[in-house]
């Protein structure tokens, strides 16, 4: 028998509402040591075949009573590792849309076997290059069978998945993203003015009342009843309070939940660079070709990618089936077109789309920056850095730093002689005294080891180099 991991050997989260287990890490393990009140739900868990069939239908991350042994505790589960962890702040609509129906078909699943999903926010999602598993294991709890089809995790649900996919609908392009890295949730009753707005004509206080109906009706119809006899179990009215809620339970199942989602089937805000990628052809573009050449010929050690500033990623998806790369991460900061590029390779297995802007990331502050959690053999950044440096102020300093940061071993970066030419000769837009080839070169060889720099049009020029 191996010796008990100590505890104080072990990373785990700042903060947990987890009462089943404790999350630990060990290097790349991943630990649940689970309390012992709950052992006896977490064997039956995995007895009763709900873990084998999440994990069977692609819907929980791959999870096993581990033989590891954890100092103070009786039984550990383990997870598999998921290498580039991503936060929903990080997804398109359509990506957000498809974590949805994995959480609601995780939660039919564990219905079928005698539990449900209560804590099930979106946080508790994460993708699998572009496959999204449900990952929280604590959030499984027996289903009181009183609640007949009511799913005490709706509310939950509502606030995390439908009401930002109903914003991307009523075409607010950052306000989903925001709620993710404000709180996870959105103002209820904010929403309730949104989606309602006749209310305000009866005058606030009626618009007050019917708000306070609505809200009340759910959180108490969808509650589970420990909670409400709980909470309420010496309240004079609590028997009419049991009939309200036996009333209108079943309005609030995975059912109604999959209804709510079903309904919001696209996302209506308009961005610009989203039509950006549409007359682009990588396998006849003699640009694109020649960058295929250099990452066979120049990085045959490498094993994945990661492109910043993708849009709607056709080269990304040119590079990952055409070359010995294994796997690829594509990102960009305009939402649409990076949904796009999810819908056209979201069934690769070696692909991950995220949205990110590479200059000015964003984050909470109980998350992990980007840099930390991903990283590529190759970062490669094209037909941006001109944007950056002319129109945003960015400095060349701060591009390389991300590069470099981004990067395992090498880098491919355009630079654009001509600044923000759009294809007249004629009429070529004047750039800063100190914006030329020149100047680039010598940063680029100051930062990196110089592989090349070739001309590839007009007003392309890619430099290769290594980290040093």
């Amino acid at each position: 028998m191996s010796t008990p991991l100590k505890v104080k050997n072990l990373k785990t989260v700042d903060f947990s509402i987890d009462q089943m287990c404790t999350l630990y890490f060990y290097g790349k393990k991943i630990f649940r040591a689970v309390n012992d009140e709950y052992i006896s739900q977490v064997e039956d868990m995995f007895d009763c075949g709900l873990i084998s069939e999440l994990i069977e239908k692609e819907l929980f991350v791959n999870t096993w009573i581990s033989d590891v042994e954890i100092e103070g505790y009786k039984l550990v589960i383990e997870h598999e590792y998921i290498e580039y962890w991503n936060y929903p702040y990080e997804w398109s609509f359509s990506m957000l849309h498809k974590a949805a129906n994995v959480v609601l078909d995780a939660n039919e699943v564990a219905f079928k076997h005698g539990y449900e999903i209560f804590d099930s926010h979106a946080y508790n999602v994460v993708f699998m290059m572009n496959k999204p598993v449900y990952v929280d294991f604590g959030s499984f709890i027996k289903r009181d069978v009183r609640n007949q089809n009511s799913w005490s995790g709706f509310s939950n649900f509502y606030n995390s998945f439908y009401i930002p996919l109903f914003l991307y609908k009523k075409g607010y392009a950052d306000v989903p993203n925001n709620i993710f890295l404000y709180n996870g949730f959105y103002n209820d009753k904010d929403l309730f003015n949104l989606r309602y707005r006749y209310a305000g004509l009866f005058g606030k206080s009626i618009s007050n009342l019917l708000y306070h109906i609505r809200f009340s009706k759910r959180r108490l119809a969808s509650a589970r009843y420990s909670r409400v006899i709980d909470k309420y179990g010496n309240h004079k009215h609590f028997e009419k309070l049991i009939r309200f809620k036996k009333a209108f339970q079943n309005n609030y199942s995975t059912k109604h939940a999959r209804k709510l989602i079903g309904k919001i089937d696209r996302s209506s805000f308009d961005s610009y660079w989203k039509d950006y990628h549409d007359d682009k052809d990588p396998k006849n573009d003699k640009r694109f070709l020649r960058i295929k050449e250099i990452v066979t010929k120049h990085m045959a050690d490498a094993t994945s990618a990661v492109e910043l500033a993708s849009n709607q990623g056709k080269f990304a998806n040119f590079l990952i089936n055409n070359t010995h790369l294994s796997t690829m991460i594509s990102t960009d900061y305009d939402k649409n077109a990076l949904d796009q590029n999810f819908k056209v390779n979201g069934s690769q297995d070696n692909y991950l789309t995220l949205v990110h802007d590479f200059v000015r990331p964003n984050q909470r502050h109980n998350t992990s920056s980007f840099v930390d959690r991903i990283q590529g053999d190759v970062v490669i950044a094209l037909a941006v850095t001109h944007h950056l440096i002319l129109t945003q102020d960015v400095s060349l300093d701060h591009i390389f730093d991300t590069l470099e940061n981004l990067s395992a071993n090498y880098v491919i970066v355009e630079f654009m002689p001509l600044g923000l030419y759009f294809g007249d000769m004629n009429n070529i837009p004047k750039t800063p005294d100190y914006y030329s080839l020149e100047w680039f070169d010598s940063a680029f060889r100051e930062r990196f080891e110089y592989i090349l720099d070739e001309e590839l049009a007009v007003n392309r020029h890619v430099f290769v180099g290594k980290c040093k």
